[in-house]
């Protein structure tokens, strides 16, 4: 067996493929006491030889990238891959340092082991034990970074280690509102923008301890630690430092659709919808996930949501959890409400029309969140308990005791089906919305019996919202499918 074969062996056979745009960096600032190595990184091991740093190969991310490492002498099969992505002037011992080559560089006098484009590397599937990054990930646009992360998920061993370092927003925020110098404000600028020598060398997406914490526990990352600090000099430059290791595997499609959720955060308005969608071709044109090898085994002309299905199934294979197919209606219609969810501004008045268990509470934490039911079914509801949440208004859907134009928000998910009259439970909520307001409404289009006796119909279609929403006075701004299996 060729030595290549024996490493993608020793590792993980699945893998996902990507293509990648170039994304160079820009020098470094780190704190003057920055330390290149903590004692548990520094290794005495003479198995690995680096070539001198003149001789540093530039790998080619069309061949075996192990075979690669191997033959440059910076690895050895068996030994733990660890990965100093743009590494600059810091050369860490114990990991393979990377970086563009010399001619990138018009200040660094970089000191790479091998030379690439870390933007276009390629391991495979469970084969690396850490990436670790200082002052490169802000380089990245919001697109490119989520791609960045879905890929070391990937890379990264279960219990693998992300190590990032970048400028702190907010710490940097803090000094430009404070009594500092001028001088010292203007430091500060350019440690969130980059020192913009070369067309590249530009900061293109900001990061504080908060949201490293929400996107990479959406990604499948377990954050062990966020650090924030700052020169304790002039300029008092803030950088913010989180640890997070791999939790557990997830499949390419719920990376997407966690990605799809994060990037919806970044719009300011339901206006940038189209902005929004390209965010999400961006995404998936980065990522040449196994969606491509479904659509070529299938007719060129086949129906999307069968495609979709077949997407679903082979995208992970034997380790796709039985829930994402036996739940996949709930799953899909729960990231739409959590995404509808953090658009709503804060303090807006929320009201959840047959909330039921009240799943959706945390959802709406940031606002003024009540409840509503007619709390007359007994048997099992969802989440399998047969109790109802907290629920503020209890009664007939079509006579909620709450005034005229009293909400900002209506949250109804799956109740129409349940009511004897939904036109008129259609007329009720758009009383009590404000002028301006919003309604998330879901039905099914088809679905089995259930909680029976309260089950009087199915079949809403999108022309049925458009005509009786019309009749009302609500606009109807989207209509999304939400497909399942069977």
């Amino acid at each position: 067996m060729a030595d290549s074969d024996q490493d993608l062996k020793m590792y993980q056979d699945k893998r996902i493929y990507f293509e990648c745009i170039k994304t160079p960096e820009t020098r470094r600032l780190f704190h003057e006491g920055f330390s290149q190595n903590t004692p548990d990184e520094k290794t005495t091991d003479t198995s690995v030889c680096p070539l001198p740093r003149n001789e540093a190969k530039t790998l080619d991310p069309g061949i075996n990238i192990l075979d690669q490492l191997r033959l440059t002498g910076v690895w050895t099969a068996g030994r733990p891959l660890k990965l100093h992505l743009g590494c600059g002037e810091q050369h860490l011992d114990g990991y393979i340092n990377i970086d563009y080559p010399p001619d990138e560089h018009e200040v660094m006098q970089v000191k790479a082991d091998v030379y690439a484009n870390v933007t276009e590397l390629d391991f495979p599937a469970g084969s690396i034990h850490e990436v670790r990054l200082h002052h490169v990930f802000e380089h990245f646009n919001r697109v490119t970074a989520l791609t960045m992360l879905i890929k070391w998920q990937n890379w990264l061993e279960i219990g693998g280690k992300l190590h990032i370092e970048t400028p702190d927003l907010i710490g940097s925020a803090k000094t430009l509102l404070g009594e500092y110098s001028w001088k010292t404000k203007m430091g500060v600028v350019r440690h969130i923008a980059g020192d913009q020598s070369s067309r590249w060398a530009y900061h293109v997406d900001h990061w504080f301890p908060e949201r490293f914490e929400h996107t990479l526990s959406n990604l499948g990352f377990r954050v062990v630690q966020t650090q924030a600090t700052s020169w304790p000099h002039e300029p008092f430059l803030s950088n913010v430092t989180v640890i997070a290791v791999k939790s557990q595997n997830v499949s390419l499609a719920e990376q997407l659709k966690s990605a799809d959720e994060l990037l919806w955060e970044s719009t300011v308005a339901p206006t940038e919808q189209p902005t929004y969608e390209v965010w999400k071709q961006q995404i998936r044109a980065l990522l040449s996930d196994k969606s491509e090898m479904v659509s070529a085994r299938l007719p060129q002309h086949v129906d999307p949501q069968l495609e979709q299905i077949a997407h679903v199934f082979q995208q992970s294979g034997p380790e796709q959890p039985i829930q994402e197919i036996h739940d996949f209606n709930q799953r899909e219609r729960d990231r739409w409400v959590r995404m509808k969810a953090s658009t709503i501004p804060v303090g807006s008045r929320v009201l959840d029309i047959g909330a039921g268990t009240c799943p959706y509470r945390s959802l709406f934490a940031h606002c003024d969140y009540k409840t509503h039911d007619f709390k007359r079914y007994t048997g099992e509801k969802l989440g399998g308990t047969t109790e109802y949440g907290k629920i503020d208004y209890e009664s007939d859907i079509c006579a909620i005791p709450v005034n005229d134009n009293s909400f900002d928000v209506i949250v109804c998910t799956e109740v129409l089906e349940h009511t004897p009259e939904p036109i008129e439970a259609l007329r009720e909520m758009s009383r009590i919305l404000k002028d301006g307001g919003r309604l998330f409404l879901t039905a099914p289009l088809g679905s089995g019996l259930h909680q029976l006796p309260y089950h009087y119909y199915g079949g809403y279609t999108p022309e049925w919202y458009k005509h009786f929403c019309s009749k009302f006075g609500l606009y109807v701004s989207e209509i999304s499918s939400n497909g399942g299996f069977f």
